[in-house]
């Protein structure tokens, strides 16, 4: 399994001040920074901040420090499909802020949620036993559907749950550093990420992330330059002190 994060902390503020030189009438590129980048043979799901839910007990769904804490507020509701359809869901309970999704990919293809997330499966990590994906989308008040789209002859499962979202805290420690995902408050000092090794840890976002640009010419500068080259980042227990194994950023 190989584990890539893209290095996307200042496009936005690149793009802005690139923007201001440029003028009016260019298109800027706004990314959504990931809260975690998740990759396993053939399978890579990209989210948005402050999106995700990995555990489960008692009927609520938590993530890393930072990230969301999710309570199911409805029963499931299963569907299948090939290419682009739109799932009815009925009606939301009282309180519902958002989707709780585990999604299949029964065959390759690309797959894109409501929100604009995705996931890309190849052959070899498609089929009805496949792990599943599993995501927490944001939906309006009163929404009752939510659309998968897909290539054309990509066949796909999903199970969708009514729920309600918290954004926790970010955890602190020993050292008085944060660590935890990114979400719509920052990034903490240690970000949560999957070794090469599959075990769960976190690296320093001031080795994850290049600087934000000060200057209109460190922006274009940065707009313009390739893409910067993997590198090998040393994964570490929330202590951000006992190594426990590896990352690759960038690339």
């Amino acid at each position: 399994m190989t584990v890539q994060m893209d290095e996307t902390f200042a496009a936005a503020l690149r793009d802005l001040l690139v923007e201001q030189v440029h003028g009016a009438g260019r298109a800027s590129r706004w990314f959504a920074r990931p809260s975690r980048w998740i990759a396993r043979a053939g399978v890579v799901l990209l989210v948005a901040a402050g999106a995700g839910g990995i555990a489960y007990a008692a009927g609520v769904w938590t993530t890393e420090p930072g990230g969301d804490a999710v309570s199911e507020l409805s029963s499931p509701v299963t569907a299948t499909g090939t290419g682009t359809q739109t799932v009815d869901l009925g009606t939301p309970p009282t309180g519902t802020t958002a989707l709780y999704i585990t999604f299949t990919c029964l065959t390759a293809g690309d797959f894109t949620f409501a929100d604009g997330a995705g996931v890309d499966c190849d052959s070899a990590d498609a089929g009805p036993q496949s792990p599943p994906v599993t995501y927490t989308m944001s939906i309006a008040p009163g929404q009752d559907s939510t659309t998968i789209t897909a290539t054309p002859s990509a066949s796909w499962r999903l199970v969708a749950t009514y729920a309600s979202v918290t954004t926790t805290a970010w955890g602190v420690n020993a050292s008085g550093q944060t660590y935890g995902i990114q979400n719509q408050h920052g990034t903490p000092d240690l970000v949560a990420v999957i070794a090469t090794n599959h075990r769960s840890g976190y690296v320093y976002a001031s080795q994850l992330f290049p600087p934000p640009p000060n200057t209109i010419a460190q922006a274009l500068a940065q707009d313009n330059a390739p893409p910067p080259s993997p590198r090998t980042l040393t994964v570490y227990e929330s202590d951000g002190k006992t190594p426990i194994g590896e990352f690759v950023a960038g690339g």
